[in-house]
């Protein structure tokens, strides 16, 4: 019954995986190619400041700033984020149709539903985080961007495991309230403050401890197109969602469920 719940989750989201993982290819490239094109015609010779840097987009002139500001910054986490999100709130959507009575009708317990909901989840942002990375690095490699392949997959890595923190984050709402819009609204608005908690706490030294409260930091925080891996920082995001989980789990088991 463990497996079957995990397959079947996989099975029944087939299409919207599929319908995202051509997305998160077909977008990095769009941009990530012309970026030669762009650099040859000077058209990547502007100044950062104001909105640029609330944004995360401080700077165009180089391969590994172009790269951030254009698919780091904002676009690879936001359509990551919203895909981990929405996939996230699975439990929620099951148990406002009445679907998971029938589910926990079965021999199986809340841990093992739940558990199972997130080893799929888990293993569909891994499939697209892939997708994602797969795109970046060819179209970094078709834009002669002349970027080392561990410091893009490492920011690949960071903004994925972003992801499923958020998608965790996600399953504990939902857990706790039941309801799949109140799990969708409120990891969005946690994901809309941490993400201007880490830009503009990086703007003035005066509230750069801001950033340390934000998920987004331990991503790309340490800059790693230019410095690569940082282990300490993905070590964060690793131990996020589980600890999100284990929260989950607990809530889970203790409520009175609306079914």
């Amino acid at each position: 019954m463990t497996r079957s719940i995990f397959t079947q989750t996989l099975k029944e989201q087939r299409r919207g995986l599929i319908g995202w993982s051509i997305a998160l290819f077909a977008v990095p490239m769009m941009y990530v190619p012309s970026y030669e094109s762009f650099a040859e015609q000077g058209a990547l010779d502007m100044e950062g400041g104001g909105i640029y840097d609330a944004m995360g987009m401080g700077d165009f002139n180089t391969a590994a700033g172009y790269l951030d500001s254009t698919m780091f910054s904002l676009m690879g986490p936001l359509l990551l984020l919203i895909f981990a999100i929405t996939f996230g709130a699975r439990t929620a959507s099951q148990e406002e149709s009445g679907t998971l009575d029938l589910i926990l009708a079965q021999p199986v317990s809340r841990t093992k539903v739940l558990a199972q909901r997130f080893a799929a989840l888990t293993v569909q942002t891994a499939i697209v985080t892939g997708v994602f990375g797969a795109a970046i690095l060819a179209g970094a490699s078709a834009g002669n961007m002349d970027l080392p392949a561990g410091n893009i997959l490492a920011a690949v890595v960071g903004t994925g495991l972003l992801a499923l923190a958020f998608g965790a984050i996600t399953q504990m709402v939902g857990a706790l309230t039941g309801h799949r819009a109140s799990a969708i609204g409120i990891s969005a608005i946690i994901a809309v403050a941490g993400y201007f908690a880490n830009n503009l706490g990086g703007m003035d030294p005066d509230t750069e401890w801001l950033r340390y409260l934000s998920p987004f930091y331990y991503a790309t925080g340490d800059s790693p197109l230019t410095n690569g891996w940082n282990l300490g920082l993905i070590a964060v995001l690793v131990i996020l969602p589980m600890a999100t989980l284990a929260l989950s789990l607990s809530t889970f088991n203790r409520r009175d469920l609306a079914v």
